[in-house]
């Protein structure tokens, strides 16, 4: 799914810079620096005027700036994913222990991701039965968070969920705190049209959800969106909430829907971007071939999870990357029975190892035939090698539940005198082979530490994941002590 192999962006970008590495995007995104990849290709389309035609340079730019918000969106879904397990896990045991009003505020928010609605239903009652609303807590040193409040919208938007009814109005909620309107948008699924005049972002939590609104737009809104995406950026340096509990001492949350955010807004921006390429390479036809365009439109669209859109992107095409996108596309769809026989239609007489790999990647994607996944997989490995084979070969193993071997597969592509260089392992595999490691191994807690803690000084945004992490690590030893695990200011 438009994974970029070295060779392709050498086709497309054949004349390298010819500065330092570091000035070079197409060098600092194969070392996977996709922001400052970005930046670059950005500075080029800016130095031409508003609204004129772009030259090859600045279409190649473009296709570039495109590709960096695509691997960007599906890093922070990766990273969603694995920070939404060790969230589970740090605030369950946490309430093993002790009553946190917080704690439950804040898993509550996790099960509502999982769709798991009696749970987050009971989870943010017991928050306002345990002394929600007395609770002293501000997210930023000037901006109070009325928390009973918002965890009241979490509770109105759960239970609708749970009785399979329509969400509730915003409107017709009566909210008096800007951040709980915020919120009751954002979970009503509105668009930017539907926001009222006025409304101001005041808060990490506010931007936050304006942002989640704007990914959200059916129509290009990249001025707005990128403004958004940086302010929710600086807000990521720093926990969302904190909670003063006297001695110089704090306990530090985070927005269990930031990286989900941030994943969507990527994937907008890189298929709005795509959206201006379809028209700006025209003028340059062999540009346009190599490009793929409208295949590459459709998956993002896929991700952003606009099924009927992405099939409209991806048309009648039926090379066999095409194909691939739209077994895909069909499966999540529901239709199941069609994405199998397409796929299987692809792999009869394919010896290509990217097209077998393609193939097992998609089965895995729509989790269906698994073990025919899994022996694509290790038929494209046994012929090529290297991090992208032994990801998805790896992957499938795990959902095989062959643990053992699954993490013998990952360790083989994943040269760990690298652990603390992003630049030479992919942070979508870094993640991953972690993720395996906490679902296996207990004793191993100490490495996945260790992965997280250089993950989070390149991608601030996942710092919430190494604390989480950490706290789980400590809990082996001494148990869940939450006044001591998110503690600062001693």
């Amino acid at each position: 799914m438009f994974r970029i192999e070295r060779l392709l962006l050498l086709l497309v970008f054949p004349v390298l810079s010819l500065a330092a590495a570091s000035h070079d995007p197409v060098d600092l995104f194969g070392r996977h620096r996709y922001p400052e990849a970005a930046s670059l290709w950005e500075r080029t389309l800016q130095s031409f005027p508003p609204k004129a035609p772009l030259s090859e340079e600045g279409v190649r730019s473009l296709k570039g700036l495109s590709m960096a918000y695509y691997e960007q969106g599906r890093l922070y879904a990766t990273l969603q994913v694995f920070s939404r397990a060790l969230s589970s896990e740090y605030y369950r045991g946490v309430l093993a222990e002790e009553k946190s009003p917080l704690s439950l505020y804040y898993l509550g928010q996790v099960q509502y991701q999982r769709s798991a609605w009696d749970s987050a239903v009971g989870s943010f009652e017991k928050a306002l039965k345990s002394g929600l609303s007395k609770t002293s807590a501000h997210v930023s040193p000037s901006v109070s968070a009325p928390v009973a409040e918002v965890d009241g919208v979490f509770l109105a938007f759960a239970k609708a969920r749970r009785a399979h009814a329509p969400p509730p109005v915003p409107a017709r909620l009566k909210l008096k705190s800007t951040t709980a309107r915020w919120e009751a948008f954002d979970l009503a699924g509105a668009g930017p049209a539907d926001l009222p005049a006025g409304l101001k972002a005041l808060s990490a939590r506010d931007r936050r959800c304006r942002l989640s609104i704007f990914a959200r737009s059916s129509s290009p809104r990249i001025a707005e969106t990128e403004m958004a995406l940086a302010a929710v950026l600086a807000d990521a340096k720093a926990p969302e909430l904190s909670i003063d509990r006297g001695q110089n001492t704090q306990m530090d949350y985070y927005d269990p829907f930031l990286l989900e955010t941030l994943s969507q807004a990527y994937l907008a921006l890189s298929e709005w971007q795509q959206i201006r390429l379809l028209g700006e390479e025209k003028r340059f036809p062999d540009l346009a071939q190599k490009f793929s365009t409208r295949r590459n439109l459709s998956e993002a669209s896929l991700l952003r999870g606009r099924y009927a859109e992405a099939l409209q992107f991806l048309g009648a095409d039926k090379d066999v990357p095409s194909r691939i996108v739209r077994a895909k596309i069909l499966g999540k769809q529901g239709q199941l029975t069609q994405a199998g026989e397409l796929l299987d239609s692809v792999t009869q007489g394919a010896k290509a190892p990217g097209i077998l790999r393609e193939v097992a990647e998609s089965y895995y994607f729509l989790n269906i035939d698994l073990q025919k996944g899994l022996q694509l997989a290790q038929q494209a490995l046994r012929d090529k090698d290297g991090e992208n084979y032994y990801h998805i070969s790896a992957a499938l193993l795990l959902a095989t539940g062959q643990n053992d071997a699954a993490l013998e597969e990952y360790a083989k592509g994943y040269p760990i005198e690298f652990r603390d260089r992003l630049d030479q392992i992919d942070p979508e595999y870094m993640s991953d082979y972690s993720f395996a490691i906490f679902l296996n191994r207990k004793m191993r807690y100490e490495e996945v530490v260790e992965t997280l803690y250089h993950l989070q000084k390149e991608i601030p945004a996942c710092r919430q994941m190494h604390d989480a992490m950490q706290g789980i690590s400590a809990a082996q030893v001494r148990g869940y002590e939450s006044q001591r695990i998110f503690r600062k200011g001693d």
